[in-house]
């Protein structure tokens, strides 16, 4: 809908008309908005937006084991117990509002239906374009970081590290707090596969004591846990530590792992990357006499510069901080809105204290993730 729609009918009191047609031009700016976004494209697409999350907190299980398994023959008993196989994850509600107002001298001053509407003919799209711009960015936000208490959980709420990384490990060890639940790697038990130990090459991460992500282990080991991949290292085997040098290797194996830890069912769909590094991974692929070939979907969704490497999307996001990729699973995270519509609005209502008329437009809820299945690419120890 264009904003002449709002000027249709002069000789209709201007409020209603403004009641009556601004959640049309709402409705259609906020298709605009989730088509000129790739994240959000892809989560509207698997039907990932929910709508009228109407609850006091944003609450869900997370099952992090399994029943055990056990070789049986034809005779004997059978043990029955109950099993506890959920962990309970919580989130606070967040928002984000942008407002206007029309003063009473203002309003004095452009009497007549065809004067105000043509105002707010120009107030609602300005506060939309501010809105959806600034709320694109919010994905990747820390939501636990300081000054962001109520700024939504993006993808940066689960991916710090810790422990003892060095310049020849591949990945990070994961080491946050989201959602009331930890990330760290056998936080609620469970062991994995230890080969690498033993000799048999490089560990992915050496102070780790584990093969993980390569290797095998219990469910529980990982449930919660993203995987963090260091791409300055210097044991790619390229010979250098540099993104144009790993860039192809390091989303390969990065794909990889997250298909061999996390299931096909909720595997990455695209590698969101920083324009620096998309730049790097096309001038890598350009040494290589490469042809670049298209991603099908991504297209589809509208994003015709997104290209594929072995069924991944690859795509740069201009929210996206330097040096920086993420590997994104649309079906593994969900992004809540209280309201019944994605960005709500109020008014125009007119306040006897401010003496105007009052209109703001606005979110409120938040974004869930499971952690296991996304991950970060950056030169998280480069020496």
């Amino acid at each position: 809908m264009t904003t002449g729609a709002l000027l249709n009918a002069f000789d209709t009191e201007w409020i209603g008309v403004i009641h009556e047609q601004t959640p049309k031009y709402l409705s259609g700016y906020m298709d605009e908005t989730i088509r000129n976004r790739i994240v959000l494209a892809y989560l509207r697409k698997y039907g990932r937006i929910k709508l009228g999350a109407n609850s006091p907190l944003c609450i869900w299980n997370v099952k992090f084991d399994q029943q055990p398994i056990e070789s049986a023959n034809d005779s004997g008993t059978l043990n029955y117990s109950r099993h506890d196989l959920q962990r309970q994850a919580a989130l606070d509600w967040r928002g984000y509002v942008g407002t206007d107002m029309l003063t009473e001298k203002e309003y004095l001053m452009n009497q007549g239906p065809g004067a105000i509407l043509q105002r707010y003919a120009e107030i609602i799209p300005s506060l939309m374009e501010s809105l959806t711009d600034h709320f694109g960015g919010q994905v990747y936000i820390d939501g636990n970081a300081t000054n962001n208490e109520n700024k939504i959980h993006g993808l940066e709420s689960f991916m710090a590290t810790g422990g003892t990384n060095v310049v020849t490990d591949i990945v990070m060890q994961p080491s946050d707090s989201y959602a009331g639940l930890s990330t760290a790697l056998a936080n609620q038990g469970g062991t994995w596969s230890a080969d690498y130990a033993d000799g048999a090459g490089v560990a992915p991460n050496d102070a780790l004591g584990s093969d993980w992500p390569a290797g095998s282990g219990d469910v529980k080991y990982d449930f919660f846990s993203p995987l963090l991949v260091n791409w300055s290292s210097s044991s790619w085997g390229t010979g250098a530590q540099t993104w144009e040098a790993n860039s192809e290797r390091c989303i390969r194996q990065t794909h990889i792992w997250q298909v061999h830890r996390a299931g096909m069912r909720n595997k990455p769909k695209v590698a969101l990357m920083s324009q620096d590094m998309y730049a790097g991974y096309l001038n890598g692929q350009e040494s290589k006499q490469r042809i670049i070939i298209p991603h099908r979907e991504s297209q589809q969704l509208g994003f015709a510069d997104a290209i594929n490497q072995e069924g991944l999307a690859l795509q740069h996001d201009f929210e996206v901080a330097p040096e920086t990729a993420y590997l994104f699973s649309p079906e593994a995270c969900e992004l809540s809105s209280l309201d019944k519509v994605l960005f709500g609005y109020r008014g125009p209502d007119y306040s006897m204290r401010d003496r105007a008329y009052l209109f703001y437009v606005g979110f409120w809820g938040n974004m869930r993730f499971r952690p296991k299945h996304f991950a970060k690419i950056k030169n998280f120890v480069a020496s």
